[in-house]
């Protein structure tokens, strides 16, 4: 028996076979080698998702997820590495090492945990039991906030009366000292020194839970709006960053895998009344801007978000903002239109059966932000036609995928009566870092010259050109499969790599990873450190690593090296291809220009280019 590895991610690998693990979770049946079954990460009646018994990998061949233990673990469950390290850990009786100081976080962490529950028991049980919390349940109730959601959502209220260290007077009584007070975030010092505040005073108080379900923090809300700030959140501790933080996630979790979408919304109580109407699936901010790691949370539940903010300027602002940095991450996305004048909490309130209807009529985030752009025009009058143009163009550049920019194009030139390819020309323009409109030059200053427009189509999904384990042609993805066998032989290929341009951001960033892992470790295998690739990365790799390659089988070391240098051949063939297609349209836009010496050069290197690689065809299928 192998000595057992002190790595713990090798350790669970070693002690939890990946077939075992998957099956708890489907249905697997023999496929060859492997085994199959329906893919439970997307909708299929064909099975198309395959774990590799030998390689202790998975691959859907559909969606083209894949990975290993610890990959299937977080798209099942919905987390991030760590905590299915935890879990994996916890299943298999791995005992996790642990840095320096880790010890000491985990009990502050645990501490602010207990702090919280007290702290949320006592001001729930002000608003429902004590006189001091008469006039905020008069206030809840008049907003229509049942008291079924008041425990649901465990809402309380902080007092003040005529001392303002209510809470912590409370929390002393049960141990808690004044340094855990002001660690959990629940007290504060006064400027001029002496007894400790309570954080929050003459508020309703809502629980806040992180995405797993543990009360992290608090949000308050003034009784008197003449009182600012009107929300006031816990400050940021060990356990609570309120950017890094989803209100009512834990519960819209289960709805949001029903629906396969999640509705985002500003505030508590717009989840609140949301809740009360039956629209299960809704998240908000803490009364902040949507941000990166918010994103990420969501897109692991879902790949639709639809919009529902205020209608103010802070909410369009706040709508813009959540479209632009959404739409990166590639989540569809669709904008709910509230009446004028209403936010979600009104509308809903007003019209608890109303949502189907403002679902029904959400608009695509772009179609949403062209609309808003022309809105407050006449498009039957010229000049306000060429003001909705010169609108319309920042919005368009916005869009990352070449594909979709074209459809919107037509549609905002189908409502401004022009040519989809002019307003294309500008967003082009704007993208190069030309102004669209620059109007005539300057005395004693040239136009400005055209610079070649940028790629709008470099967003490609990563993926591979096999289906169902079939073979890979002799390329990049074959190269990557031989080498994740092989990664001794990478220093020998590792100059030729350098020179080669590869189709896809996603193979360069692997084959650069690879080479990085590999000279750290020279035994290092990238099966093993799957968790420090991206998703699609490992995807990527798995689906190559889960393919068979006949040299590799045989065991022929002057085959392998001969696939290694066809591969690198027909890399070389392709990215010449690649090159001499956009000599094409260069020369073509160059010819329109007129530039006759500019031309001369493009058409010599379109004749180098073509020598270089009718000769690299014919070393590489004359060799075949």
């Amino acid at each position: 028996m192998p000595p057992v590895k002190q790595d713990a991610v090798q350790e669970i690998k070693d002690r939890l076979d990946l077939v075992d693990l998957v099956s708890e979770h489907l249905r697997l049946q023999k496929a060859g080698r492997d085994l199959k079954g329906l893919c439970p990460f997307h909708q299929e009646k064909t099975p198309s998702f395959y774990v590799s018994p030998e390689k202790q990998l998975w691959h859907c061949y559909g969606c083209q997820k894949g990975g290993d233990h610890f990959t299937f673990i977080q798209d099942i469950e919905h987390v991030d590495f760590k905590a299915a390290l935890r879990l994996l850990a916890d299943k298999t009786g791995v005992v996790l090492e642990e840095s320096p100081g880790a010890g000491r976080q985990r009990e502050l962490k645990r501490t602010i945990q207990r702090l919280n529950l007290l702290a949320a028991q006592y001001f729930h049980h002000i608003l429902l039991e004590n006189q001091a919390g008469q006039r905020a349940l008069i206030q809840l109730e008049s907003r229509g906030v049942t008291r079924a959601s008041m425990t649901e959502f465990q809402l309380g209220f902080a007092p003040a009366g005529q001392r303002k260290d209510n809470l912590a007077r409370f929390l002393r009584k049960h141990g808690v000292s004044d340094g855990e007070l002001l660690e959990a975030g629940l007290a504060i010092r006064p400027d001029g020194g002496g007894e400790l505040w309570d954080r929050f005073r003459q508020r309703i108080i809502i629980p806040i839970h992180d995405e797993h379900g543990e009360l992290v923090a608090f949000g308050g809300r003034v009784i008197d709006d003449t009182n600012q700030p009107k929300y006031l959140n816990t400050s940021q501790t060990a356990l609570y960053d309120k950017g890094r933080t989803l209100f009512n996630l834990h519960r819209a979790r289960k709805p949001i895998h029903e629906m396969k979408h999640a509705v985002l919304m500003e505030g508590y109580f717009d989840a609140i009344t949301a809740w009360q109407a039956n629209v299960t699936n809704v998240v908000t901010t803490s009364g902040t801007a949507l941000s990166e790691h918010q994103v990420r949370l969501l897109k692991r539940e879902t790949q639709e978000l639809v919009l529902a903010f205020d209608r103010d300027d802070a909410g369009l602002n706040a709508t813009q903002r959540a479209i632009e940095l959404a739409s990166r991450s590639g989540i569809y996305i669709k904008v709910v239109r509230v009446p004028q004048g209403k936010d979600p909490d009104d509308y809903l309130r007003a019209n608890p059966d109303g949502w189907a209807n403002l679902r029904e009529h959400a608009l695509p985030e772009w179609e949403y932000l062209l609309r808003q752009a022309l809105g407050n025009l006449d498009l039957t009058d010229a000049g306000d036609r060429r003001r909705g143009a010169e609108l319309v163009i920042p919005v368009l550049a916005k869009i990352p995928e070449a594909s979709v920019l074209e459809i919107y194009a037509q549609q905002a030139a189908g409502w401004l009566r022009i040519e989809p390819a002019a307003l294309l020309r500008d967003v082009q323009a704007l993208k190069s870092g030309r102004s669209p409109h620059p109007g005539p030059p300057r005395e004693g200053h040239p136009p400005p010259r055209p610079s070649p427009a940028r790629g709008e189509g470099d967003h490609v999904r990563s993926g591979v050109g096999a289906s169902n384990g079939g073979a890979f042609q002799k390329d990049e993805g074959y190269l990557l499969g031989l080498l994740i066998e092989r990664p001794d032989l990478l220093a020998e290929v590792a100059g030729e790599l350098r020179e080669v341009n590869f189709s896809t951001p996603a193979y360069e960033q692997v084959f650069v990873r690879l080479q990085q892992m590999v000279e750290g470790d020279a035994t290092a295998r990238p099966t093993d450190r799957l968790s420090e690739f991206t998703p699609d990365e490992q995807g990527l790799i798995s689906a190559v690593a889960m393919t068979r390659y006949p040299e590799l089988d045989s065991g022929s070391e002057a085959a392998l090296r001969q696939s290694l240098e066809q591969c690198l051949q027909t890399l070389k063939i392709n990215a010449s291809q690649r090159r001499l297609k956009a000599l094409v349209a260069e020369m073509r836009a160059v010819r329109a220009s007129g530039d006759e010496s500019r031309l001369v050069s493009l058409m010599q290197e379109n004749d180098r280019l073509a020598r270089e690689l009718d000769a690299l065809k014919a070393v590489r299928y004359g060799s075949g």
